[in-house]
C-alpha cells in the first residue's frame, strides 16, 4: 500500500500548456504515473508531451476518469482551479505554488474537507510513493521503495535528505511536502495519521524547522503507546527571532517557535532527533531498528 497516491491513480495536469506543466507531464509518465489528462483553456493543442489536453476540468476528469490533480496556475487563479477540481470528482488535489493568500488557503482547506478530498500544499513538491507513482516535481532519483514515512515542511530539504536515506539504502514508502506556509491543505497531524494507518510504513521521519506549531503534533503522536516508532530533524537553530526565513511560516515569535523548543518536546517524547544533517541517518536508522525489535517482540 501507499498513501494518497499508487500505481493507479490517474491524474490530471492544470495548466499543463506552461513550462511546469509541461516538465512535470514528461517527468511524471517517465516515472510510471498515470497522467491521463490535461487542462488548456483557450490553446488549440490537442495534446501536451502527448497528453490529451481538455479545455476544462469537468470535461478532462468525465472522459479519462481523473480522480487526482496537480494545479499549475498563478497564486490569484489558485482557489478557483482548486474548486473547479474538486467539482469534477478529483479526491487528491497538489498545489505547489507559492504566495498564497492566507484566506484562500482556508478556503481551499474548508473545501477540500467539505468534500471528503485531500488538498497537498501550498508551498509544496508534492507526494511520492516511491517505485509506483508521484504528484509533483520532486526529482525521482533521489527516493527508493521502502518502509519509512516522509514527512516534510521544506521541499528542497525532502529531496536533500530522501538522496541521504536513498544512498544508505533506506527505502521510502510515502513522502508527503505539507509546505512551509501558516495554512495547508493536509497539516503534519493528519500526515502523520495517514502514515500511522498505513500498514507498509513501518517508521516515519519528520523534517521540520522554526515557526509555528506543527512539530508537536508529531510530540504528541510519539507520546501515544501505539506509535510507529519515529525520528526528526528540526532545522533553524540559528535562525534570529522575528525574521522570516524563507518560507512564509518560518518564522520565530516565541520561544516555543524555536529550533531548541520543538527538539527538546521531540526528544521528550521518545522521538529520535538529529543534531544536524550530519545525523540524520542515523537517527533513521535507529527509528528503523526500533520498528523491526517491536515487530520481533510480539
Amino acid at each position: 500500500m501507499s498513501v494518497l497516491i499508487d500505481q493507479s491513480a490517474r491524474v490530471v495536469i492544470q495548466g499543463i500548456g506552461g513550462n511546469f506543466g509541461r516538465f512535470s507531464a514528461r517527468d511524471m509518465v517517465a516515472y510510471g504515473t498515470q497522467v491521463v489528462a490535461g487542462v488548456a483553456p483557450g490553446r488549440n493543442a490537442r495534446e501536451v508531451e502527448g497528453v490529451p489536453v481538455f479545455e476544462d476540468m469537468r470535461a478532462a476528469c468525465s472522459a479519462t476518469g481523473a480522480q487526482a490533480a496537480l494545479i499549475y496556475v498563478p497564486a490569484p487563479g489558485a482557489l478557483d482551479a482548486v474548486l473547479e477540481a474538486l467539482d469534477a470528482g478529483c479526491r487528491v488535489v497538489v498545489y505547489p505554488g507559492d504566495g498564497l493568500p492566507v484566506q484562500d488557503a482556508i478556503d481551499m482547506r474548508a473545501a477540500t474537507h467539505r468534500d471528503g478530498a485531500v488538498l497537498i500544499g501550498p508551498n509544496t513538491p508534492g507526494v511520492i510513493s516511491p517505485g509506483k507513482a508521484k504528484l509533483g516535481f520532486m526529482p525521482s532519483f533521489c527516493y527508493m521503495p521502502g518502509k519509512l514515512g516522509v514527512i516534510s515542511r521544506s521541499g528542497s530539504l525532502s529531496y536533500e535528505v530522501a538522496w541521504r536515506l536513498t544512498t544508505a539504502g533506506i527505502g521510502q514508502s510515502s513522502a508527503i511536502g505539507i509546505g512551509g506556509d501558516p495554512v495547508k491543505g493536509l497539516n503534519a497531524a493528519e500526515a502523520i495519521e495517514l502514515l500511522h494507518n498505513d500498514p507498509d510504513t513501518e517508521a516515519m521521519l519528520y523534517l521540520g524547522e522554526i515557526g509555528g506549531n506543527e512539530e508537536y503534533a508529531l510530540a504528541r503522536y510519539a507520546a501515544r503507546a501505539d506509535a510507529k516508532p519515529t525520528a526528526a530533524l528540526i532545522v533553524g537553530s540559528a535562525a534570529p527571532r522575528g525574521k522570516k526565513m524563507g518560507h512564509a511560516a518560518a518564522l520565530v515569535g516565541s520561544q516555543v517557535d524555536t529550533q531548541a523548543a520543538k527538539a527538546e518536546a521531540l526528544r521528550k517524547a521518545g522521538v529520535h532527533v538529529a543534531n544536524s544533517l550530519r545525523d540524520l541517518v542515523l537517527v533513521a536508522q535507529h527509528a528503523m531498528s526500533q520498528s523491526e525489535k517491536e515487530v520481533l517482540d510480539t
